[in-house]
Order: C-alpha cells, then structure tokens, then sequence
C-alpha cells in the first residue's frame, strides 16, 4: 500500500501447491525487514532474538510480500536490497510474493506517481519501459536463484497506475484512458512471461475496495472487458476504510461467482493495543476505528485475523486463497519511528504476539467451535443488515471470558456480536470448552447505542430447549464443532421456546416467509390499515403449479400490530412443493381493500429463487416507498448525522472529508492541531440534508504550508459533535 498512508496486509502464498492442491495462501509483507534490523531492531521469540522470518514460518506463514521500489531514496526496497531479501526468505523455504509499485516511492489510490526516470516519457515509450524494466526485474531475481512465486503488477491500483497516462476514474474515466492503463498493464505482463519461460508465474491485480463490491465490480469488469489476463483479484481489507466483514464476505463472494477467479486479501491488519511507543501518531488510535465485537487487544487481534481467514477459506469454490498481513514486523526504531506499531504483531520491544498463532489455523485449547445463528425476520422494528446483533448473557460453569477471548455479559459489554450473513440472518462463531454452559437472549439496535423499540432492544420471554424454568435461551458444549438451529428473534410478549418458528415445518414443503413494511404508503394517504387492509402477495405459477395467482390472492398477511411505527408490518407464509427448490417465484405485494388497483405500481414485478429448505426474504417497503420516519415517528430513519474516517490517512498533499446531514443545519468542519489550536474552516454554513465531500490541502487559514503531525478534524451542529485524527506527512 503506502508507507503511513495505506497499511497493508500482506498474503502468505505457496504457488507451488497453491493453484495445484488447492492449499490456503497464509503470509505476511514485512518489506521493512531491512530497514529495521539496520537500525538495530530485533525481534524475539520466547525471549530469543530470532530471524522474524523463522517467527512467521514457525507460526503457520508460507509466503512473503516484498514491494519494490524504481529507484527510492536510501535504496530499501530497491531491487538490490529486495532481491537480498528474497534470498533469506528463498533459505528459509517461504515462498515470495513480488509487488512491483512503479514509483519511487508509495504508490496507492492517492497517489501512483511514475518512477522520476520516466517522468519525460511519452506514452509509447511509457510501454516500452515498463515492459523492458518488468523483464529485466524478473530475470535479475532469477539470476540471483529468488525467483518470484507469484507477481502483483501495480499495487493498489483502483485509480490506476503511472500517472497521468495510466489514470482512470473520475475525470479520467475515458475510453482512451482505459485504453492505456490496460495496455500497460499487459505490457508488464508480457514482462513477466518473456522473463519465465518455465513455469507460469500467476498474476494478480491488486485493489484496496474490500468492502466495497460496486467499486470492484466498476475495476474488475473493465478489466475484464479490455481482456486484460491475470490470474488473481488482489483485495486490501483495513475496516476502518474498508467496512465490515460482513461487507468483505458479501464482496468476496460476489467476486469469485462472477469472474471465476481465485482471490487474495492483499493486505489487512488489526490493533492489539490503542496505546502508542513513540511520538509519531499512529494511523488507528480510537475506538471508534474498531470493528465492532473485536477490542484492541492481543486476542482481539487474533480474533480479527482467525475469522477474517475462516471468511476467506468460504468463500464459493474454494476461490478464497490466502491472506496476507501488511507490516506485522513495522516496530518502532529511531529515528523513523512508526505509525503502524499498534499494528503489528509484535510487542513495541519486538517480542512476538500471541496471536500470530492465527496462522497456524489449529487450536491447542481444546476448545470447540460454537455457531449461533439468528433469524430476525421475525423482528418488529425495521432492523436492517448493517444493525447490531449482540449475545448478552453469562458462562455458568466457567470463567467470564470465552477461549476465543470475548467476555459474555447481560450489558452493552458483551463482546459476542453477530455479523450479517444476508438480509436477516446473523451469525457468530466462538470458542468454547466442552462442558461449558451459557444462557444467554439476543439484543438488537440500529447501532449498539441506539436500541430497536421493544423493550429497548432486548427480546421477548424465551423458554430454554429443556424446558427448565427461565427466561432465556441455552447451550452446553460438546466435544464437537456446533452449529446450532436457526434461532428466531421473539419480538412479542408471549413466551416461545427456543428454537420456535414463525411458520411450521412440513415434510416435503417449503416454508417461505415474507414480510413488508406499510409505513411509506401510510404516510402518503394511500392505505390505511383499518380501511385498507388486509395486505397479501401475489404472484405467477411456478413450473405448473399456480401456488401463488395473478388474478386472486391466495395468501393473506396478517398484522403485526405492536410492529414499529403503529404496526406498519405484516408479514404471511408461503408453502411449496420442495420439487420447486431453485426455481423462481414472481410475486408482488398486493392491498385488498385499496381505493385504487391494490398493486404496487412503481416497480417491476419481485423474484425470489425457492431456497431448498424453510427460510425467509428480507423485509421491504411496499412499493419501495421510503420509509419517512422512525420508531419515535420523529426523525429521518433511513439518515443520520455522521463524520466519516478522511481518505487517504495519512496523506501528503490532501486528504477527503464525508459527512452526513440528515435534515437541513448549520454545519461546521474545522482543522485543530495537537495543542487544540483552531488552524482551518474548512466547511461553515447551513447544508440541506444530503452526503457532503469537502478536501482538506494541508494549509492553514492563511494558506500557510504546515508541518507534518497529526491534527484533529471536527464537525459541528446544534446536534452533533465529531472528531477524527488525520496524519498529515511530507
């Protein structure tokens, strides 16, 4: 990625056995190797000074990430001092993963500035040289037996690469700008394969939109579309730019179904600390930075890794290969210090982390993995998949923390957040000890400080699964894997057993439950639940059986009355044949006493493909009407005030600010620096409701350059008060 701008993880990759037996890619790019045992850094293991390349190999890592540099001032990561490298990790048996950058320096979505040697350069001398200099790269790291296993041409290269030639995107989001990148990219290429006429050396192309799966589809298709060959989509996946891992689960698996190709974590990290060593300001420094469910600690660290590695191995047809840590070895050492040292998965004295032993893809505890899944179709409020599911209760027999490290509490300090794994279910994977026993209920808010309405986010009265006498759910482990049966939210005030449905389990049928919100119609004056109701579904025949009809309704929703704003839901259950598994049903929403048609009118008619076994559909608003107002009937539900982490961070010549209005306010985004010094307004006037951009060039008021360090970017309403750290570097 970039050095103090974008941190990247590096994949750990044997090609070997990678693309022949289908092995899992588990590495790490720890190019500052060099650099930091120059200036006298070490690094230990069992308080044993040891090569950190003997650490990750020891610890379950087979590949190492290198960037190369053109020509860099000081000369790490040039191609002397790669190479040199290269040869260490060849004796220690690892394999390498070669990034070429094409700068002199780094080179990320920010900036990809051509090597100063081709500055002069026209375009078709551009191709020449990348070609020529790609080869003869290639063939000096074979002649010094360090041959590369494995090739990343560009590193992440979203806007594209050198410079204005190579540029897409934005303003450059041409046919003659696409034309170019993509026949640079096939020129270095081409490098490659004339520099290694054995065997082939995979490719990748390397992006940093993990979580972002329209922006990788708009790269990739492109790419795809000017037939540009490579072997391997290249992700960066940092959640405090990138998202969730919902959102990079979601993503990888999109990807791999839709191009048919392996794809690698390029880069990812995670804090074991929010402390910092040194005096240089670290890039994540405040827990609004953290993905929900993972503290910045040592097992939180390797809980981010060991499920951000289960997410990747997944992923459809086995298309998931490996993942690579960015700068696990960035320690501190005077006099450049670091950014990233919280980062790392040494301590800030170099001695090895715990959790490290990710890698290693084993567990020695004993322990067992558990797997709870929630349904929350069955929720009154309108809970959706970027909400906040969390398991409260208490271990019965055991301490207050699990062996996967979450602490397990009846609060808001319960460590066990599900993630979303589509529209309403929800999932989260522990370790436990056999023996052990929790009882525990679901909690459910928009966020994890603003509850859903009943009950203030917690769950109706649940019966456990043996019938013993209490008001919650419970599960002892085995000496197996679990996967536990689907639980369903209970909204209601009635008591239900643990594993209740919403809908009953027939032999040979299908249960499909639907659910639609009403408010949005409401609103607008056209229905009215007393005058206009019932609502139900309608549909065509599947195959040749007319379960649902166009012309009558044969299913009726019923209400649920105590449902958010004034029992806007109702919701049915439809049954089919199973012999209709995987087939697709047309269907729309429908009013039976309506004073128009009855139909929603705005849309094309709805599909869904008939799963193979009881399930639901996500909720939506009948005729994709908006919903106006939330569970007070106050605000705006769908909007939010909200100040968004700047990107690139850090950054040397700008950085971009996003934000949030929800309603019409005076807003005010200023720059402070470390001593609280108000030094620029960057935004200061009433803003309609909306998402704003505003860029921050690193001046002052007064158009005066600043010097590098971290400052403090503020937005104000009457309402609202955020801050972020921005690492402004020259």
């Amino acid at each position: 990625m970039k050095f103090l701008s974008v941190i990247t993880l590096s994949v750990l990759i044997n090609f070997l056995s990678f693309p022949q037996s289908g092995a899992f890619v588990k590495g790490a790019d720890i190019s500052f190797v060099p650099q930091i045992e120059n200036l006298g850094g070490g690094y230990y293991s069992n308080n044993v000074v040891t090569d950190p390349l003997q650490i990750f190999s020891q610890n379950g890592a087979g590949y190492i990430r290198l960037r190369l540099w053109h020509t860099p001032a000081g000369g790490y990561c040039g191609l002397d001092t790669t190479i040199k490298m290269a040869q260490r990790i060849k004796q220690k048996g690892l394999k390498f993963l070669l990034d070429f950058h094409y700068s002199d320096n780094w080179a990320d979505p920010g900036k990809q500035t051509k090597p100063a040697a081709w500055t002069s350069l026209v375009y078709t001398s551009l191709k020449d040289s990348i070609y020529s200099y790609t080869k003869n790269v290639i063939s000096a790291f074979k002649n010094a037996n360090a041959a590369p296993d494995m090739v990343q041409i560009g590193n992440e290269i979203t806007a594209g690469f050198l410079w204005p030639e190579g540029r897409v995107g934005g303003t450059y989001n041409t046919t003659q700008q696409w034309t170019q990148f993509t026949d640079l990219l096939k020129s270095a290429r081409n490098g490659v394969m004339d520099a290694s006429p054995g065997p082939v050396i995979p490719i990748m192309i390397h992006i940093d939109r993990g979580g972002d799966n329209s922006g990788s589809r708009w790269f990739y298709d492109k790419l795809i579309s000017y037939s540009v060959p490579f072997d391997i989509i290249g992700l960066s996946f940092y959640p405090w730019w990138h998202g969730t891992l919902t959102a990079l689960s979601a993503n990888l698996n999109d990807l791999a179904s839709r191009y048919g190709k392996d794809i690698i974590v390029a880069e990812t990290a995670y804090p074991w600390t929010l402390s910092s060593y040194d005096n240089v300001g670290n890039i994540v420094g405040t827990s609004s930075q953290l993905h929900t469910g993972y503290p910045a600690t040592v097992v939180g660290q390797y809980n981010f890794l060991y499920d951000l590695i289960q997410i990747i191995k997944n992923v459809p047809n086995n298309k998931g290969k490996g993942i690579f840590y960015w700068a696990p070895e960035y320690i501190s050492v005077q006099p450049i210090g670091s950014p990233w040292e919280n980062l790392a998965t040494f301590d800030f004295t170099g001695h090895a982390l715990s959790s490290l032993t990710a890698f290693k893809d084993n567990d020695t505890s004993g322990a067992v993995n558990v797997t709870f899944r929630l349904n929350t179709a069955t929720h009154w409020d309108t809970l959706k998949s970027s909400g906040f599911v969390q398991l409260r209760g208490e271990i019965i027999n055991g301490p207050d923390v699990l062996v996967s490290g979450e602490q397990l509490k009846w609060d808001v300090n319960s460590q066990v957040i599900l993630t979303n794994t589509s529209g309403d279910y929800w999932q989260r994977t522990v370790r436990m000890v056999p023996g052990n026993e929790i009882q525990y209920k679901y909690w459910t808010g928009h966020t994890r400080t603003n509850p859903t309405f009943v009950r203030l986010g917690w769950e109706g009265p649940v019966t456990p699964y043996d019938t013993i006498a209490g008001n919650y759910r419970k599960f002892v482990a085995g000496t197996n894997d679990t996967v536990l049966q689907m639980e369903y939210y209970n909204s209601s005030g009635t008591s239900v057993t643990q594993y209740w449905s919403p809908f009953q389990h027939k032999q040979d049928t299908i249960a499909l439950y639907f659910k639609v919100n009403m408010q949005g119609v409401t609103s607008t004056g056209r229905f009215n639940p007393v005058v206009n109701g019932p609502v139900g579904i309608r549909g065509g025949a599947v195959g040749s059986l007319p379960v649902l009809s166009w012309d009558t309704t044969k299913i009726i929703f019923a209400r649920e009355p105590y449902s958010a704003m004034n029992g806007s839901y109702w919701s049915g259950t439809v049954y089919y044949p199973a012999s209709l598994a995987g087939q697709s049903q047309a269907y729309k929403f429908f009013i039976e006493n309506d004073s128009g048609n009855g139909w929603e009118n705005q849309i094309s008619d709805r599909t869904v493909k008939i799963p193979s076994g009881d399930s639901t559909v996500a909720w939506v608003s009948f005729d994709n009407q908006a919903i106006l107002t939330d569970i007070n009937g106050n605000a705006a539900e769908e909007r939010s005030f909200d100040l968004l982490n700047n990107y690139p961070n850090p950054f040397n010549n700008s950085t971009v600010i996003s934000y949030s209005v929800p309603a019409e306010s005076y807003i005010s985004i200023k720059i402070y620096n470390h001593l609280g010094e108000e030094i620029r307004t960057l935004v200061g006037e009433s803003k309609p409701a909306g998402k704003y951009k505003t860029t921050w060039d690193g001046l002052g008021n007064n158009s005066d350059a600043l010097p590098s360090g971290v400052y403090i970017i503020q937005c104000n309403s009457s309402s609202f008060t955020k801050s972020l750290k921005a690492v402004l570097l020259k």
